[in-house]
């Protein structure tokens, strides 16, 4: 079993576990069956269950426990309703990014609502509620790192006396920089992924270096991976962790390990970041790349890299356009 395959497991037992302890009706529970990540799942059970007590609360459902609620109890929420809910969020601090994405929660599950013999809702009320949020891709600016930032990360870790912290992680900072991969993606990286001289690739039916890599929406190593390709700097970078982590007795094909020899996790990544990044985080290393693979026309190369079915997916959410454009403006 793959480390996602593995992942979505726990996280099917930690969405189980809090349906239970909110006693879920069963006509609720059904909804999230279609939601393919269970991560994801956890994060729209959470949004969705704070809606619902909103509105016991504020008198909109008139029940005292999530358990009480029926399918008809659904049929009393308006579309003003949810955006009261949202605006009294928005007041206490929360993002409009975010209150964006708990609205694309919301209609997601009303359509399940319409669609489903097991309520009498009859339309998506979301689709009439009149509150914008914000859009992720209004960050882009802030979401890329500057030279400088990554710059300093590397000699901060280049200063680590432990060989397996300094080695292992400019390995992982490379390799975020020489692919864009995702931190989930990173973190499921199998020595037996890695394609890194002619024979190996082209046995693969690729033209240079690759990892293999399983993406977003896919959970299945076998049948569902894909190739990314990578920089000569990340594949010298990962060649020496691997010559260091050959001297130790790791019992398992996990490419980065943590000091306790398991495999490197989600968590342990995002420290790495914390204790050197200054701010940065692998994510903004992925608009890095983006950016930078853009600024040189390699946009259809970044959507390859990233799986995008459209290039608009790249451009909007991930390719600054205002990079290195300010001497540019200065000289006009």
């Amino acid at each position: 079993m793959c480390y996602k395959e593995e992942l979505q497991r726990k996280n099917e037992e930690k969405l189980q576990r809090r349906f239970e302890e909110d006693n879920v009706p069963i006509f609720i529970r059904r909804y999230f069956i279609d939601i393919d990540s269970k991560a994801g799942a956890i994060t729209y059970w959470i949004a969705l269950k704070d809606l619902l007590l909103w509105m016991m609360e504020n008198k909109v459902i008139d029940k005292i426990n999530i358990s009480d609620i029926s399918p008809e109890d659904f049929c009393e929420i308006e579309a003003q309703d949810v955006k009261k809910y949202l605006l009294s969020k928005q007041e206490n601090g929360m993002k409009k990014t975010t209150l964006k994405t708990k609205k694309h929660i919301f209609s997601s599950f009303w359509n399940y609502l319409v669609n489903t013999n097991k309520c009498s809702v009859e339309k998506n009320i979301i689709l009439n509620v009149k509150y914008k949020g914000k859009s992720s891709y209004n960050n882009l600016i802030r979401k890329l790192p500057s030279e400088e930032q990554l710059k300093e990360m590397e000699e901060k870790i280049m200063k680590k006396q432990d060989d397996l912290v300094r080695i292992r992680n400019i390995a992982v900072l490379r390799t975020f920089k020489g692919t864009g991969m995702r931190e989930i993606e990173l973190a499921g990286l199998d020595l037996n992924d890695l394609y890194f001289n002619e024979e190996s690739y082209k046995s693969v039916g690729e033209m240079m270096p690759c990892i293999r890599i399983v993406g977003k929406g896919a959970y299945d190593k076998e049948d569902e991976s894909r190739m990314v390709y990578v920089t000569g700097t990340a594949i010298n970078a990962i060649k020496e962790w691997i010559e260091y982590r050959n001297t130790l007795d790791v019992p398992h094909d996990a490419l980065f390990i943590n000091k306790n020899k398991k495999r490197l996790d989600e968590d342990n990544i995002q420290k790495i970041f914390k204790s050197y990044g200054n701010g940065i985080t692998p994510h903004m290393v992925r608009h890095w790349y983006a950016t930078i693979m853009a600024n040189k026309g390699k946009l259809v190369f970044t959507q390859q890299q990233f799986g995008h079915k459209s290039s608009d997916t790249t451009v909007n959410n991930y390719a600054n356009g205002a990079y290195k454009m300010k001497d540019t403006l200065a000289a006009m």
